[in-house]
């Protein structure tokens, strides 16, 4: 993506070479009377030249460079400036550089509001562009404002402004991209309270790997455990986390 030092520098030197160019021109005494230099932009994949009447008497030479329809009149042998050329193509490269990066920042946009709490790598396999291209508009995306992130674990997960303003639910969010934690929290929102066992043997999956995620939820007050007789303590969810999950919807995503 170029920066704004780049932007400035073709500029200027389009108009260097457009000055140029036009003092070529006035030294050879060109642009005097009806003399006209007709510019219109076309389509990208227009390229031709050919023959033109120009005010309806007056022959002349059309081509298009890059985009951009040149008509010139023949009898008075008008060379086009090099600074001409390189202006209009460079306006049209920069005016087309720069859709492509507002529909890029228009895509990531989408992309994080429709999956709140996406993580960075799967963003960037969603979008499908360049990872420096990505991380160039979330750092200004997340300079003005429109989007803000948590980190939960070595994972950066990504949210449009609004979505919550408590980092706590940000971050209980993000936990729930994670298929596993999301399965966990599922089947104790459902059951109202459940055993690590039993989570285990509903959800199919190791008890090591059970416990391992489980002790996580309960170090960030995601879950907690409630006193019975018995070896093993029930785990229910904690009422902030409760409350969160129904207010954001986060079991139906």
């Amino acid at each position: 993506m170029p920066s704004t030092r780049v932007r400035k520098s073709l500029i200027a030197l389009s108009f260097l070479f457009l000055f140029s160019g036009m003092a070529s021109l006035a030294m050879s005494g060109v642009g005097q009377g009806s003399d006209q230099l007709l510019v219109q932009d076309l389509s990208w994949s227009d390229s031709f030249l050919s023959q033109i009447s120009l005010n309806g008497t007056t022959s002349a030479g059309m081509s298009v460079i890059g985009g951009t329809l040149v008509v010139l009149p023949m009898e008075y042998n008008i060379k086009l400036s090099a600074g001409a050329i390189f202006l209009a193509l460079g306006t049209i490269s920069l005016e087309r550089r720069e859709e492509k990066v507002l529909k890029l920042r228009d895509r990531i946009v989408e992309e994080i509001s429709q999956n709140p709490g996406i993580h960075l790598r799967e963003l960037h396999r969603q979008v499908g562009c360049a990872m420096g291209a990505l991380q160039y508009h979330l750092r200004n995306l997340e300079r003005d404002g429109s989007v803000l992130s948590v980190r939960n674990g070595n994972a950066r997960h990504l949210f449009i402004r609004g979505y919550s303003p408590d980092d706590q639910v940000l971050k209980l969010a993000s936990m729930f991209t994670n298929p596993t934690i999301k399965s966990i929290l599922d089947a104790c929102m459902a059951n109202g309270r459940i055993t690590q066992a039993e989570l285990s043997r509903t959800l199919s999956i190791e008890k090591s790997l059970v416990s391992y995620y489980v002790g996580g939820l309960l170090e960030e007050d995601v879950l907690r455990t409630i006193k019975v007789f018995g070896r093993e303590k029930p785990l229910v969810l904690t009422d902030w986390a409760k409350s969160a999950i129904t207010v954001n919807g986060l079991l139906v995503q």
